[in-house]
């Protein structure tokens, strides 16, 4: 689970912002909490703000540290910046901190890198006990590495050469980590924190089927889950089936140059395949197919829907934005049962408020008592009620004079449970919305 983040001079975030999930004293939604290694965790977050306040730049810092720590800094993008409107935060470094419990082992790690080199000029990984002592597993300055963690001699040895080999472009947690070791061996302290990255599940608005690996819909305990489920968001989807046809008439929307390498490569790898009957799942625009090999003939079957004349069937790309977005976020439900960090980016888009008020209420019921957490950014005010989410869930991401963002929460203001927050937001209490400009414009036809 996720305790804390924090991020500092990263796209709009210039000076140092923390964000934390360690539950208020607050007795309300008593069920949105979970006491995990003596610590009293947030299973929610929520934020608000203007639009270019920075919520998505605070999704994308952490993906940032996920995908820097997992993919190394090959996977750093374009937008992946310091604060430009500041000139002088160019030769300064980026400072990433995350705390999180793996394996029931709580872990303060982070590192600095400089844009520019691309290369780390600090790295760190603690081990932090029930009684808050920390353990420093390692610490790196520059090219120096120390560490205090009870290594037995010859992993001493091992770590040493581990440090003298590793390049100021590579995380020393990368590295090791990676290497998966036996859950006996010194290093499987390393293992544990770096799966942790790779159980963070990111997803933004043009997201889209998010379970990648292993397609949800192709279990049929998935299918019929989905279904029940999209009956109860009231999508008008009675049904989930799979059509089947010729491989060359399912891909016919594409061009014939496309189509015709296409057919190649899946007769290759069909016929590469061990067994030439298992299926192979492709995903083509949004589409999602199964193909395999039947008396020598390519087949795909097609993910299809029943709107109540099973004559009649529609595909996803049929369905409006928000039963297509359901299609995303309804798999949350089944990877929330294995204890994973899910950030949606709009939670909200294309839902009606009391679609996302049920999908959020919904999460809670199916990963209950489940070391899950869901952390999201929206646009729907209706959520800022007391009588949904406690106060610590509520958080608040504004623009600065100086165009930075800031981070806050609302237990800061320390308001009444049966307050109207809602009311008080509008106002501008709490900050965190638009200023509109009430200058006259002048609009020539």
């Amino acid at each position: 689970m996720l305790i804390r983040f924090a991020v500092e001079n990263y796209n709009s975030f210039k000076e140092q912002q923390v964000f934390n999930m360690v539950a208020g004293k607050q007795t309300r939604h008593s069920s949105h909490c979970l006491l995990v290694n003596g610590k009293r965790l947030l299973k929610s977050s929520f934020f608000f703000g203007a639009n270019a306040s920075g919520k998505s730049n605070f999704v994308r810092a952490i993906d940032f540290v996920r995908r820097v720590t997992l993919f190394g800094v090959e996977s750093i993008k374009y937008n992946d910046r310091f604060f430009r409107i500041d000139p002088s935060c160019k030769d300064r470094p980026g400072v990433f901190q995350i705390d999180f419990i793996a394996d029931d082992i709580v872990f303060s790690y982070g590192f600095a890198i400089n844009y520019l080199t691309r290369e780390f000029t600090a790295e760190w990984l603690y081990r932090v006990d029930s009684s808050n002592s920390e353990t420093c597993v390692f610490e790196r300055e520059g090219t120096s590495i120390v560490t205090k963690y009870n290594f037995s001699n010859d992993s001493k040895t091992r770590f040493n050469i581990y440090c003298e080999d590793l390049k100021s472009s590579e995380l020393l947690l990368s590295d090791i980590g990676n290497k998966n070791f036996d859950k006996s061996s010194d290093f499987n302290i390393f293992t544990i924190a770096f799966n942790w990255f790779k159980n963070l599940i990111i997803i933004y608005p043009d997201s889209y089927h998010i379970n990648k690996n292993e397609f949800f819909l192709n279990r049929a305990s998935n299918t019929d889950y989905l279904t029940n489920m999209l009956k109860t968001f009231d999508t008008g989807i009675e049904g989930i089936t799979k059509g089947k046809q010729l491989a060359e008439n399912a891909f016919s929307f594409l061009p014939d140059d496309i189509k015709k390498n296409l057919l190649n490569d899946i007769d290759q790898q069909l016929r590469n395949q061990e067994n030439v009957t298992d299926k192979a799942k492709l995903t083509i625009e949004d589409s999602q197919f199964e193909v395999y090999l039947e008396d020598g003939e390519i087949y795909a079957e097609k993910i299809m829907l029943d709107h109540g004349n099973p004559n009649e069937l529609f595909e996803i790309s049929d369905e409006s934005d928000g039963t297509k977005r359901l299609f995303d976020l309804i798999p949350v439900y089944e990877i929330g049962q294995h204890e994973r960090v899910i950030i949606i980016d709009e939670l909200d888009r294309s839902f009606h408020s009391k679609l996302t008020e049920e999908y959020i209420e919904k999460f809670f019921e199916v990963t209950k008592d489940k070391k899950s957490q869901l952390i999201c950014t929206t646009h729907d005010l209706n959520l800022m009620d007391l009588n949904i989410l406690r106060q610590d869930e509520i958080w608040f991401i504004e623009r600065e004079s100086d165009h930075s963002s800031k981070i806050y929460s609302l237990s800061d203001f320390k308001e009444r449970f049966d307050k109207n927050i809602l009311n008080e937001y509008l106002i501008g209490r709490y900050g965190a919305i638009p200023c509109i400009q009430d200058d006259d414009i002048k609009v020539e036809y």
